[in-house]
């Protein structure tokens, strides 16, 4: 068996997130069930395989936040234990199972230490899309713990061969080929028939005493061309969605332009009555001066013509005395 690092301190990032990350991950795949089949795919797949393989002990390696563990659990003859690295995923178990059960049946250790179980405990050990998230170095050393726990055989749904990893998501996603790992190890992996295309199913039989469950190709190709259909209208759904989104924008563009153009037709309205309102004033002032330059005007007319009176009054007085005198 190659020894496998404790984990204990210099933890590398893609476990690390995990840990500090897990929290979030039981409404995200709960959001990704809503429009991505595979997640559907995979938990019926895997149930059907558990179920036709009872009775049997099972151990989820990697089990997060108990998406399988769930219901597994409730399959007749399935005795599922899980192990996990991230407490914080695990603890979002207790949403739907009762403290004991997970007392009992979830683990959680370093992402690298030895499993605290013993050779051969399960009949069947299983990874879902986790070691994707094992580092290269670390994967054949992972394989081989599984390998040591498990009595029956091991079962991975992991990325098929050719199919895209991004490498930066997660602090690090890695594909890899799990048949060579596993014949460096001295053990034989087969690669099954997929019922979906991102994940393949990669098998190793330790008893072959017992002859191990195989889904049958007519199921594989049904959910095969449930994918397909799903995924079809799914993109018909986004399309369309898109498009009402598109609608709505330019809609609400349109409307935004039009309250812009009344808003600017107001402060033209508004600038307008303004300026009338400055003119009429404006006006009104001017009429008033002129008023006042009249009435000055008319006022000095009156005394003009008072005093013009009052010579013509002294005058007149003065030829009537004159002519008396004489």
């Amino acid at each position: 068996m190659i020894a496998m690092s404790t984990g204990s301190h210099d933890l590398a990032p893609n476990y690390e997130y995990w840990q500090r990350h897990g929290e979030e991950w039981a409404d995200e795949y709960d959001a990704r069930k809503t429009r991505t089949p595979l997640y559907h795919l995979q938990e019926l797949m895997l149930a059907i395989y558990m179920a036709e393989s009872a009775p049997v002990t099972v151990l989820e390696f990697g089990c997060g936040v108990g998406r399988h563990l769930r219901y597994l659990s409730q399959l007749s003859g399935v005795d599922a234990y899980g192990y996990d690295q991230s407490a914080t995923m695990v603890d979002q178990c207790r949403r739907w199972i009762p403290e004991d059960w997970l007392r009992e049946h979830v683990t959680v250790g370093a992402p690298l230490a030895s499993l605290p179980y013993p050779d051969g405990h399960f009949d069947i050990v299983f990874t879902a899309e986790v070691l994707v998230h094992v580092r290269p170095q670390d994967v054949a050393g992972v394989l081989s713990e599984l390998h040591r726990v498990a009595r029956w055989q091991l079962l991975h749904l992991e990325p098929s061969p050719g199919y895209p990893v991004q490498g930066a998501i997660h602090a690090g996603s890695w594909s890899h080929d799990l048949p060579a790992i596993y014949r460096q190890l001295g053990h034989r992996c087969e690669t099954l028939p997929g019922g979906y295309t991102a994940h393949s199913p990669y098998r190793v039989v330790k008893d072959a005493s017992r002859s191990p469950y195989t889904w049958p190709p007519v199921l594989l190709s049904l959910c095969r061309r449930m994918e397909r259909d799903l995924a079809q209208g799914f993109g018909e759904s986004e399309r369309e969605a898109r498009t009402a989104v598109q609608a709505e924008r330019e809609a609400s563009a349109a409307l935004a332009a039009s309250h812009d153009a009344v808003r600017r037709a107001d402060e033209a309205r508004q600038e307008v009555e303004a300026r009338l309102r400055a003119t009429e004033a404006a006006a009104a002032e001017q009429s008033r001066e002129a008023q006042a330059m009249i009435d000055d005007l008319h006022e000095r007319l009156q005394r003009i013509q008072a005093r013009q009176r009052s010579f013509l009054d002294t005058l007149q007085e003065r030829l009537s005395r004159d002519r008396h005198g004489n």
